[in-house]
């Protein structure tokens, strides 16, 4: 059954034959004897040394054992960490506790047979059998000390043959529960740090190793992995050295900040040579508009005078200039004929709710009262039903006075909050129900508010032509505001209803805290019907104060600038849903 279980490990490996690495051929674990044989337990009768770190001979765990055989199990190949197929045996049901302790000193030996010859997977498996065995006779480290002394041995081989396998991970585990058993056992300690080491944490290896050592001085072994474990961290050290150096070299080197800046200014170096050749081709644009020019005039009947290219292109820039005078003057009649279209259809909305209202107290003439049944005349002269019962003066003295009087304002004292709350802010004490229409001027709050949100516009852009420059956009002045605002309260319902137009001067500043270019905005429409961020509207005017050579970092700015503009203006709208 063994031989089958080897032959389907071999297939599942996919593997090639291989001689059988003994001890013998194995290299030695850093100085021990037998760093490579599994160590023998008190429970096998043949014992540890004084040290408590005893080794067996370079050939066999055991005295006794025969040679390996003439035709070997091939040895598994490395393994990693991913996967652990070995299978763990659990014990017989029913085993007494001298019957378990066979069972895992039998395993034990049949382990360090398996690893003579080299069959590593084998011997895994014996281990683990044999800890299997006595995990139930040890719970909670309560076992006699042959129990322990036995688990010591075959968690400590396990881990060793788990390090020849490249199962680190699980060599760690494993030496992990002898130390569980024993903390000061010097070979579980050393079986740890070794695997530590081999998955590449440095710092936990050496604190095994160091404890370990003091444990056992003499420990060659030992003293030889912490001096590997030395060379280790004295060779991270110079890569970090050579990492920083590298990084912080001179800017004729290779160095990766030197390289970034470097990158910057030839970034800045192309964009400006762009920006010259953009402005030479206007240039050449312009020249040859002004040629042809001169050829029409030339051509012309009459003949126009030829003027030179400075005056044609201050014509030019004149006539541009008043074109667009033009196109603002067109654009603030649309504004002021939207906002007369908007406040007719708020003067509609206010004349169609009031009418709403007093539809009950019309009078029906004569003939339209003719012309209906079921209605009737009151002895006030109202128009009523002829289900409506009129009171007689008798009734009306049983039932008393049913005159409307008027409420307190002071309320009761399980609304006495809300109520107050309420009346404040929009609804009169007799109007909570909100039914009637009624509207409260809200406009200097409103005003006052909005300036401050402006004002406090404060917007920070990084430049990406320079990669050490900050530009700051600052609000300044917030002028031309016009516009009203109200609060109407009708059918239950609020409606927050505003309309303001104003305009906003701004500075940006750099990291010196220099004005680099200052120019204005334009909110022309500020308005309840626009609700969204990215409706509301602003106008940018022309540079008041030119940024220069930093005109693109200005121009970035100034877009961010816009952003916070609008997002100002919605934190005003809900400032002003949260007062009212």
């Amino acid at each position: 059954a063994e031989q089958d279980c080897r032959g389907i490990a071999r297939k599942r490996m996919d593997v090639d034959e291989q001689t059988p690495a003994t001890a013998e051929d194995a290299p030695e674990d850093a100085g021990l004897h037998s760093g490579d044989v599994p160590e023998q337990s008190e429970a096998s009768g043949e014992g540890e040394d004084s040290s408590g770190d005893a080794e067996a001979s370079s050939t066999s765990p055991e005295e006794g054992v025969p040679p390996p055989p003439l035709e070997p199990p091939p040895s598994p190949p490395v393994s990693s960490d991913e996967n652990d197929d070995d299978l763990e045996l659990e014990p017989e049901p029913g085993s007494s506790p001298d019957e378990l302790l066979l069972v895992a000193m039998n395993s034990k030996e049949e382990g360090n047979n398996a690893f003579q010859v080299g069959d590593f997977s084998s011997a895994t498996k014996n281990y683990r059998k044999g800890v299997n065995q006595l995990k139930k006779l040890n719970e909670g480290n309560t076992g006699d000390d042959q129990v322990k002394q036995l688990l010591i041995t075959l968690h400590t081989n396990l881990s060793m043959v788990l390090i020849k396998q490249g199962k680190n991970k699980y060599a760690r585990d494993a030496a992990s529960k002898a130390i569980e058993i024993d903390p000061s056992h010097v070979k579980a300690l050393y079986r740890r740090g070794v695997a530590f080491r081999a998955m590449g944490d440095v710092d936990a290896a050496k604190t095994d190793l160091k404890k370990a050592y003091k444990l056992d001085p003499s420990n060659t072994a030992v003293k030889k992995e912490l001096v590997g474990i030395k060379k280790t961290l004295e060779e991270m050290k110079k890569r970090e050295k050579a990492n920083l150096q590298k990084a912080f070299s001179s800017k004729g080197g290779s160095s990766l900040l030197y390289n970034d800046k470097e990158e910057a200014e030839k970034k800045r170096a192309r964009e400006k040579e762009a920006e010259t050749k953009r402005k030479e081709e206007e240039l050449k644009k312009r020249k040859q508009m002004w040629e042809d020019e001169c050829v029409r005039r030339m051509n012309s009947d009459p003949k126009e005078e030829v003027i030179s290219f400075e005056d044609w292109d201050k014509e030019r820039k004149e006539a541009e200039k008043k074109e667009e005078e033009k196109r603002k003057k067109e654009k603030r009649e649309e504004e002021k004929r939207k906002e007369e279209l908007r406040r007719k259809a708020r003067e509609a909305e206010r004349a169609n709710t009031e009418n709403n209202d007093n539809e009950s107290d019309d009078e029906l003439t004569p003939e339209e009262l003719a012309s209906l049944r079921g209605y009737k005349k009151t002895s006030d002269g109202r128009t009523t039903s002829y289900f409506n019962n009129e009171l007689g003066e008798k009734e009306k003295e049983l039932i008393g006075s049913i005159e409307p009087k008027r409420i307190d304002a002071t309320p009761s004292p399980n609304s006495a909050a809300d109520t107050v709350s309420a009346a404040s802010k929009v609804g009169s004490v007799w109007n909570q129900s909100g039914t009637t229409w009624e509207e409260k001027d809200t406009t200097e709050w409103c005003k006052s508010t909005l300036r401050k949100c402006l004002l406090d516009t404060t917007t920070a852009y990084y430049s990406t032509t320079s990669a050490d420059r900050t530009y700051v956009a600052i609000v300044k002045k917030v002028k031309d505001m016009t516009g009203d605002a109200s609060v109407a309260l009708a059918g239950g319902k609020k409606r927050y209803i505003y309309d303001f137009h104003l305009g906003l001067d701004f500075e940006i500043t750099d990291d010196d805290n220099n004005v680099v270019a200052s120019s204005s905005l334009k909110l022309p429409d500020i308005n309840s019907t626009t609700t969204a961020e990215e409706e509301l509207e602003v106008d940018i005017c022309a540079w008041t104060s030119s940024p220069g050579d930093v005109e693109t970092d200005a121009s970035e700015c100034r877009k961010a600038l816009v952003m916070d503009v609008r997002k100002s203006v919605v934190k005003f709208v809900e400032l002003f849903n949260a007062e009212f």
